[in-house]
């Protein structure tokens, strides 16, 4: 009885012993544009931690491992070996996602999670610009095609969790049809018509708890339309071939009146 008695504390103990737990923390972003080679970074440095459920044991070694790329990261030990960490100095929106902690204790190894979180952002080398002020209202400089041509509108945000992703049309939901769809979060049009013309506007999403608080973060990017008559070239042409008409009229009166000038004297 007493045998039983030892092997099932220590089997308790080892359980306990294997269970952790994680940081969640969020990117502090003033600002909604990055791209591949100027990626936006954070105003904060951020620290990411994780530690043994159980106090009483002590890290041996831990390190952090980034889920989207398998990116490892040396973690810090605390001064009792309690817990570890690891800090981001200049964190930038490609440092959220999800990260596993694995710690090496005495009981064996043991793995847990923690959280960079960061609100939707445009991630693109296309050109923006802010909407009357607001940074997380962007515009694009627009597209222009002629009636027939396809279109395609991207909507290149990025963020931890991933934004849901929705399009309106001049401030009404985007009605779907055999000629408008959706890939993903791209709106493609098969063949455009002068009723296409108008602000196609991506409204990204996202939603995460922090510290007992939820936060809804939004993104807006605007993407005008315009479409010109494929006949559209013949205008100026037509400029052009009025104005050289005029000027033949012109000379040719000058002309006429220089000779009848001539003639009377």
């Amino acid at each position: 009885m007493k045998t039983v008695l030892i092997t099932t504390v220590l089997l308790l103990g080892s359980t306990h012993a294997l269970g952790g737990r994680g940081s969640s923390s969020s990117l502090a972003l003033v600002a909604a544009r990055s791209s591949e080679t100027h990626p936006l970074h954070a105003t904060d440095p951020i620290t990411i931690w994780c530690a043994p459920d159980n106090p009483q044991v002590a890290i041996k070694s831990a390190q952090f491992v980034r889920t989207s790329d398998n990116q490892k990261f040396e973690a810090a030990l605390s001064p009792t070996k309690k817990n570890a960490t690891y800090t981001f100095g200049s964190p930038s929106v490609k440092d959220a996602g999800e990260y596993k902690c694995e710690l090496d204790t005495p009981h064996g190894k043991i793995n847990h999670k923690a959280y960079i979180y960061s609100r939707p952002v445009v991630h693109s080398h296309e050109h923006f610009t802010e909407h009357e002020g607001h940074e997380f209202h962007l515009e694009s400089t627009g597209t222009t095609v002629e009636k027939g041509e396809p279109i395609t509108l991207t909507c290149p945000v990025n963020g931890y969790p991933k934004p849901v992703v929705k399009w309106t049309k001049d401030g009404s939901p985007l009605a779907l049809s055999k000629s408008v769809t959706m890939e993903g979060t791209t709106v493609k049009i098969e063949s455009a018509e002068y009723t296409d013309a108008g602000t196609y506007s991506c409204e990204a999403v996202n939603e995460y708890s922090l510290h007992g608080k939820t936060s809804k973060m939004l993104l807006v990017v605007d993407k005008m339309v315009d479409v010109r008559s494929e006949f559209q070239w013949l205008y100026p042409l037509g400029v052009i071939l009025i104005t050289l008409f005029l000027l033949v009229c012109i000379i040719v009166t000058c002309e006429f009146r220089n000779k009848k000038s001539v003639s009377k004297v």
